[in-house]
Parts: structure tokens; sequence; C-alpha cells
């Protein structure tokens, strides 16, 4: 079991518990559409109703985004490491650009101090207030399902419109609202609860051409689950053909402890090939 903080979490439950991804799920994810539907539909289905915290199963529609990104990001550290690898190709020159840094770290940098601090909340509803604001809250999961498909600058003022209090939307339309205070209230946002969901400026090791390159926690765990899937039909073969067990049983273990059993079986089969070389 993956236990991860989170903050603010839902009210009554500051952490989340995440059961290890099995067969199943991986196979669930094949073909899968919408990359942010996808990742939190993985999320629902490995949320575990613990004591301590209201969240579970059903639940992950509800946590802001930014919590929703700490579970992925946790999901991605337990079964490939905390190591973000990957390679580009420069806009300028053609060569290939390592990219490589520590998941860590880069959430550890986008939780610095929190500002504004004049910053109040969240309350038992999970909303913030600042001062000559309408009270506010996260956007989550369910809200960006809702938009899917607008326009980016008609889904940011859609966005923001869901996440004003109900009392308050009634006094007031986001056009009544100076720009100056949609960006405090964004900014609000982002300091409480960041997403992974960034650019990265990188500079070519050739020609020193800087560029700029988005990295997504959803799609890059996404990606990298179904690049290792097409291991799954093999590993299958080996336990079935090892231990006996049925499609059903191997698909229901967990991924961590059915790469284990394929190690087990791999060496006992190299080890008896050595065995039997003249």
């Amino acid at each position: 079991m993956l236990r991860v903080d989170l903050d603010p979490g839902l009210p009554g439950g500051r952490f989340a518990c995440l059961r290890g991804l099995s067969g199943r799920d991986e196979q669930a994810l094949a073909g899968a559409g919408v990359e942010a539907l996808a990742a939190t539909e993985l999320l629902d289905r490995l949320l575990l109703a613990r004591p301590g915290t209201s969240i579970q199963p059903g639940d992950a529609w509800r946590l802001a985004v930014g919590d929703r990104d700490r579970l992925l990001a946790a999901l991605y550290t337990r079964h490939f490491g905390d190591r973000i690898e990957s390679q580009v190709h420069c806009r300028a020159c053609g060569e290939g650009i390592e990219l490589s840094f520590s998941l860590a770290t880069l959430q550890a940098s986008l939780l610095g101090p929190r500002e504004p601090s004049e910053l109040a909340g969240p309350d038992p509803q999970g909303y913030f207030e600042l001062p000559g604001a309408p009270r506010f809250r996260l956007p989550t999961s369910e809200d960006q399902r809702a938009l899917i498909g607008l326009e980016p600058e008609r889904a940011r003022v859609e966005l923001l419109q869901r996440c004003l209090a109900t009392d308050d939307r009634a006094n007031r339309t986001l056009g009544d609202l100076e720009p100056a205070t949609l960006e405090r209230i964004e900014a609000a946002m982002a300091s409480v609860s960041p997403i992974l969901d960034l650019p990265l400026r990188v500079a070519c090791h050739v020609c020193a051409a800087e560029q700029q390159l988005r990295f997504d926690i959803q799609t890059y765990l996404l990606r990298a689950l179904d690049h290792e899937r097409r291991y799954l039909v093999r590993e299958i073969h080996y336990l079935a053909r090892a231990y006996g067990w049925s499609l059903a049983e191997i698909l229901e273990l967990e991924r961590d402890d059915r790469r284990r059993f394929v190690e087990l079986v791999a060496a006992e089969r190299s080890t008896s090939t050595r065995r039997s070389l003249p």
C-alpha cells in the first residue's frame, strides 16, 4: 500500500492510500482516450478506503488537480523510480537533447514559500479567501472533465467561474472583476496547490539553443505504462507455464509482485540452461 500526504486534500481527509498497479489495471489503460481522464480513472481504481481519510474510490474526481498530480507522481516513483529521463530533438540543429531530473526535486521547488501571504483557508467547505476578491476553491479533475473540448481562453474563464463560491457567483460574474483580481486568484491557486504540468527550459549541448519543453506527469506516467505493457503478455506466458496459474490469477497480481515472480522464473531457467551445457 502506498500512503500519500495531500495538501489541501478533501475535507476530513489529508492523505490517500493507493494499492499497487495490477495487470488488470494496465490492460484497462489500453486504448485509453483523453489522458486527463485516463489518469484520474486509474487513480479512482487504485484508491483504498482506510481509517483517517475520506478519500476512497469515487473521490478522485473531487481532488484538487494539484493533489491528483501528487498521487500520480507517487505512483510513478513507486513503479519507475524518481528520475524523469527523456530525449527530444533540438529545434535548431536536430541533435538529441537529454532531459533528466528528479521528480522529488521538481515537486519541492514548486512547494516553496506560499504567496500571497494574505491568503486564508481552506474553510470546511474547501474555499479560500483573498482580500478584495470573491471566495474560491481549487480546480478539480471534475472541472477539467467538464471543460474538455473548449478553446484555452474559454476553458480558463469557465474554470474560474466554476471555482467561485456559489454565493459570490450570484452577486457577480468574472466580467465584474478586474483582470488583476483574476490574476491574483490564479496565482493563489498555483501557490496553494501547484500542478505537475509546466514548461521546462533546456539548452542544446551542441548549438546551445534554448527551447521550452512541457512536462506533464499524467502524460509521462501513462506513456511509461503504455511502453511497458508490451511485456505483459510475455510475463503472463512465463507465469502460466511455470506455476499453472490462470490468466485471471496473474492479472490480479500487483505489478511489482508479478515482476519478481518473472525474475525468479527467468533466473531458474538461466541456471538450468548453464547446468545442461556440456
